[in-house]
Parts: C-alpha cells; sequence; structure tokens
C-alpha cells in the first residue's frame, strides 16, 4: 500500500499491535475456541458475525464482508490513510517511525513532535483552568448558549491579558523557551523578550483525528478590542491550518447518515453541537483546500457546504465547491440569507429549523443556476436570454441524460425557451467535446477465459487459491494462466515472487501489495476460511480448472477458424485447426471428453 516504509517495517508494527488486543479497545470480544467473536463495528447487527484470529492476526465479518489485518482496522475504525494508520498503531506501542535517512536525525524529529504535543496538552489544560477563574471569559459563553458541558466536551479556554502568563507556566511545567518558540504559542520582541501570542481570548484547542491537540484558535469577545476576530497557531512541525479540520475528532463518530456539514468557524460548530447537530466540521478560517477535500473523502459520502451569507461567505462557498467538484463526494451548498452563520441560524430557529433548512441545500447546478439569477434581471427579455446561454455553459458539467433533462425544465419555466431547444444545445457541445478522435481508444482483444465464467470454474479457482495461500510449496508449479480474475493473477505473481527469494510467506506482507479494500477483505476471506481444503480437493479444482481453461479454447478457435476460412486464409486456417485438434486430444487422453 506503501513504498514509504519497507515490507520489514510495516511488518514490525503489525507485530507489535496485536489485532484482538487493539478491537477489544473498540468494542467488546469474547473468546470462541480458537478465536474471537463480537458484533461488528462496520454495520448493524443483532447476531455476533465479526471474528478475529489471535493466530493469524486478521479479523474478518461474516455479514458485510469486511476484513483485514489491524493496520485496515484502524483505516477504518479512525477514518485514516494507510501511512497514518501505521503512525497511529506505532505511537501506540512507542515505535519510531522514519522520516529521515539519518537515524539520529529521525529520533530528534521524533522527540521533538513529542515534546510539541506534550506542550499543547499543558497549554490547553491551562487555558481551561484559566476559564473555570475569569467571570466575564465564563458569562460569554454562557450567553453565547454554549453549556459547560460543551465547554468541557471541547476543552475551551481562555487566554488572560497578562503578556506572559503562558510562558510562565510552560517554564514552570520543564519546557524550553526553544520548544515554546518552535510551538508558536510563545513570540520574541526584538529586544529579545518573550510573550505570549495569545491575550484576553477564548481558547479554542485544535484536535487531530488522533486526539493531539495541534494547535489553538482564540477569539476576541468583543468587537472594540485590538486584533483580528480570530486568530490561529502559526504553521508547526504538527501543525497546518490546510491539513487539518476543526472538530473532525468528535465528528467521525457521528457519521451513521454518511453526511458532514463544512462550516467557517469554531462557533459555528460548537452552537450546532450544542443543539445536537453533531456532524459538523470547520475549515480554520476560508481557506479550504484540496487536502479537505481528500479527507472528507475517507469519512463521507455527501458534504454541505454551509459558510457565512455575507459575500465573504458567498466567494469561499464558491471556492470550496470547486476544489470538492473534483472528488467523488455528493455535495450541496446551504444558501443561508445575507444577514446569517449557521450560529445565528440554529440559535434563531433551533435544531428542528436548521435541519429543515439543510433538508433544502441545493445542488451544486442549483447554486450555480441561483448566482447566475442574481446576475440577471430575469423580467428583461436581455436578461433571460443572457441567463439562457450562459445557464446551458453550466448544464454542460452534467453526466446523465436525466440530470440534463431535469435542469433543461427548470431553466425552460423561468427563461420561456423551449426545453427542447435548450436539451438540443447542451448536448450539441457534449457531442462535439466527446467527437475528439485523438480521446477515443481500440476496444482490447478478447482473452483465452470466456467473459461469462461457469460458477463451477470461479469455485474451483478460489478453492485452488486457498489451498496454496496455506501450503505455498505448491505455488511454483500452479497454471496461473488459468485463473480468470486480474486480482487472482496479481495475488500469485506476488506468491511467485515471494518463492523465488526463498521469502517465507506472510499474509500480512501479501496485503500490502493491494490498495484495492475489496481485494484484501477477498484475501483476509481466503485465510479465515475454517472449511479445510484437502490435497485431493485441491487436484479436484486442477482438473476442472484445466476442463473450463480448454473448452475456452476451443471455443476461441473455432472463432478464429471461422473468420480466416471467411478471409480466405488457408494457411493460417490450417493452423488453427491443428492447435484444436491438439487440445481435443489431450482432453480426450484426460478421460474428459
Amino acid at each position: 500500500m506503501t513504498t514509504y516504509y519497507s515490507e520489514e517495517l510495516i511488518q514490525s508494527v503489525i507485530e507489535a499491535n496485536d489485532v484482538v488486543d487493539v478491537a477489544s479497545g473498540y468494542m467488546t470480544l469474547k473468546r470462541v475456541g480458537n478465536s474471537y467473536k463480537g458484533k461488528c463495528p462496520f454495520h448493524n447487527e443483532k447476531t455476533a458475525s465479526f471474528t478475529v484470529s489471535r493466530e493469524k492476526q486478521l479479523y474478518h465479518c461474516f455479514g458485510c464482508g469486511a476484513g483485514g489485518n489491524v493496520i485496515t482496522f484502524i483505516m477504518e475504525m479512525e477514518k485514516l490513510p494507510f501511512v497514518d494508520a501505521l503512525k497511529f498503531l506505532a505511537a501506540r506501542v512507542n515505535m519510531i517511525l522514519p522520516e529521515k535517512q539519518n537515524q539520529q536525525e529521525d529520533h530528534q524529529a521524533y522527540e521533538k513532535k513529542k515534546r510539541l504535543y506534550e506542550l499543547h496538552r499543558e497549554a490547553a489544560n491551562y487555558y481551561y483552568k484559566v476559564l473555570k477563574t475569569d467571570r466575564p471569559a465564563r458569562e460569554y459563553l454562557l450567553q453565547r448558549g454554549i453549556s459547560q458541558e460543551t465547554i468541557r466536551e471541547f476543552g475551551l479556554g481562555y487566554a488572560s491579558e497578562d503578556w506572559s502568563r503562558l510562558t510562565d507556566f510552560l517554564t514552570t511545567k520543564g519546557f524550553t523557551i526553544a520548544e515554546m518558540l518552535d510551538s508558536g504559542l510563545v513570540l520574541a520582541s526584538e529586544s529579545k523578550r518573550h510573550y505570549d501570542r495569545f491575550r484576553d481570548r477564548i481558547m479554542f484547542p485544535i484536535v487531530n483525528p488522533r486526539g493531539q491537540i495541534v494547535g489553538f484558535g482564540g477569539r476576541l469577545m468583543t468587537t472594540g478590542q485590538n486584533g483580528p476576530k480570530y486568530l490561529n497557531s502559526p504553521e508547526t512541525p504538527i501543525f497546518s491550518k490546510s491539513y487539518e479540520l476543526y472538530n473532525l475528532n468528535h465528528c467521525k463518530n457521528f457519521l451513521d447518515a454518511g453526511q458532514i456539514l463544512i462550516v467557517e468557524g469554531y462557533m459555528d460548530v460548537i452552537s450546532l453541537y450544542e443543539k445536537g447537530i453533531r456532524n459538523t466540521v470547520a475549515a480554520l478560517g476560508t481557506a479550504f483546500t484540496p487536502f479537505h477535500g481528500k479527507i472528507l473523502e475517507r469519512y463521507a459520502n455527501d458534504v454541505i457546504i454551509a459558510f457565512d451569507g455575507d459575500s465573504a461567505g458567498k466567494s469561499a462557498t464558491e471556492k470550496a465547491m470547486n476544489i470538492l467538484k473534483k472528488t467523488s463526494l455528493n455535495v450541496k451548498i446551504l444558501n443561508l440569507p445575507i444577514n446569517e452563520d449557521p450560529d445565528s441560524f440554529v440559535q434563531k430557529y433551533g435544531q428542528q429549523g436548521f435541519a429543515d433548512f439543510v433538508a433544502k441545500a441545493l445542488t451544486i447546478v442549483e447554486y450555480e443556476l441561483e448566482l447566475l439569477k442574481s446576475h440577471n434581471d430575469l423580467s428583461q427579455t436581455d436578461g433571460r436570454l443572457r441567463y439562457g446561454n450562459e445557464a446551458i455553459k453550466i448544464l454542460r458539467q452534467l453526466e446523465t441524460s436525466v440530470e440534463i433533462d431535469y435542469y433543461s425544465k427548470m431553466v425552460a419555466g423561468e427563461t420561456g425557451i423551449n426545453q427542447e431547444v435548450i436539451r438540443r444545445e447542451v448536448m450539441r457541445s457534449k457531442t462535439r467535446q466527446s467527437a475528439n478522435p485523438s480521446q477515443l481508444l481500440e476496444p482490447t482483444p478478447s482473452e483465452v477465459v470466456p467473459h461469462k465464467i461457469p460458477k463451477a470454474y470461479k469455485k474451483a479457482q478460489e478453492l485452488a487459491i486457498r489451498f496454496c495461500l496455506k501450503t505455498p510449496e505448491v505455488i511454483d508449479e500452479f497454471p496461473i494462466n488459468h485463473l480468470t480474475d486480474p486480482f487472482y493473477q496479481d495475488l500469485f505473481r506476488t506468491l511467485s515472487e515471494k518463492r523465488k527469494t526463498g521469502t517465507r510467506i506472510e499474509v500480512n506482507q501479501i496485503m500490502s501489495h493491494f490498495e484495492d479494500s475489496e481485494e484484501v477483505k477477498k484475501i483476509v476471506e481466503f485465510m479465515m476460511n475454517e472449511d479445510e481444503v484437502s490435497r485431493s480437493d485441491y487436484q479436484d479444482a486442477l482438473e476442472i480448472m484445466n476442463r473450463f481453461y480448454n473448452e475456452a479454447q476451443l471455443d476461441r478457435l473455432s472463432e478464429q477458424i471461422k473468420r480466416e476460412s471467411t478471409n480466405g486464409n488457408d494457411d493460417e486456417v490450417a493452423r488453427l485447426t491443428n492447435q484444436f485438434i491438439e487440445i481435443k486430444k489431450m482432453m480426450k487422453e484426460n478421460g474428459r471428453h
């Protein structure tokens, strides 16, 4: 799955993290024979069908098909990419993963990050304690409708007006000035005096998906104060606002519907959370990045952009929308009134009012058409014509004829232009775009095996693979060309390469060669299947595979003989006929025909 770390290092992380112990931290497992069973954490079920094997260091759900090793388990549970899941597990057992070529430099970088995480945790505790003793700050949050429970849940705090209270506190905790400067929480003046970055602000700890505090956001409580309304931590070795989404650490636990709302600010998130709307994240400022889009793809199927209704919010919405268009996510936009943001809206209309408004969220095309309408006067003929022509350009991005018909009808109703005219113009432009000959590909030639694989052939292949995984010595003589699935072929090439190098076959190492989660699940399914496959069963499977393979060859040769005969290629017909006869003869000798 990655070329960044060696197979040996990945294996060492896996071996240090027992899959039963890790899974037990997320669910209740009961020992049943040699395995452990529980209710699957990946789908709702009444009867436990999730099995974890300590011997094989694998898990498999016989209900939904989920399966893998300890790394894939953390990838699914924590919604992390492979490398981050590997780091998560390494940190769990205090292992250091190399990030530099020099081992000493790598250890120093690891220790530096570790100290920064500890420093931020201490700073968060400090801000939280200060909030408890500062009445105006507490009253401000209470006036904003934030309960003590939510304050505790988010670890909200307060940075006092003093210039160096945090600096002094961190000094008592053993942190050096150099470490404080690296964190960005302490700054140095021209005269080399040190002072706190955040003063007289409500503090919002920024927590990554692994539960580590990586930075802070600070908010002024009144408009008359000096400085920007919001101030974030600077870029540090552990924090980049382009890579973090506020509240993702909480939000990932409330995604039963597969939907995430994206808002602008910390208070938007917290106000919605307070009202029971907990599937919400915020970009840190309006700087939504392509990396944020990639993160959201890991966690959700649907996203709703719910930025402020003012002009800055509209501009940010357009930028985020254009980024999210390039993802696999289903994107909608909440078109808030000009003077509203999610915080003010939910305070005014409550949870149900906000939920009702979310239900009316616009698709990207609807939102773009609404923007287009706002720039054209549809009460005037020239405005309707201009809107119609520009709308056709928007509809060209649509993929299906159903969508084109739907939106063509919508534009027709707003402009008075005939729906068929709009549809024809959209399709004409799409036809021109797709008619470029350089983009057309020749069809691939037919394979030896038939397009429709008989069930008996599929079953024989799977049985043979299961035997080979558990009895590696038979791999060397296995007829790989009899396999019909490209995944099975790749699997056997990987197994063969391991055998040639004399390397012991470890299933976890084999799994690391495959990116597709469905392919990984299939390998796990083979390994977790307890039904015994004897050598006699294996030989029977090989005979079935050989028969179907030869029959497919005969069908292919018959088609080629007909084609060459029609073309008058007598020599080619003779050559193909000889091949046909040889295969028939071989099958007859084997007693199959």
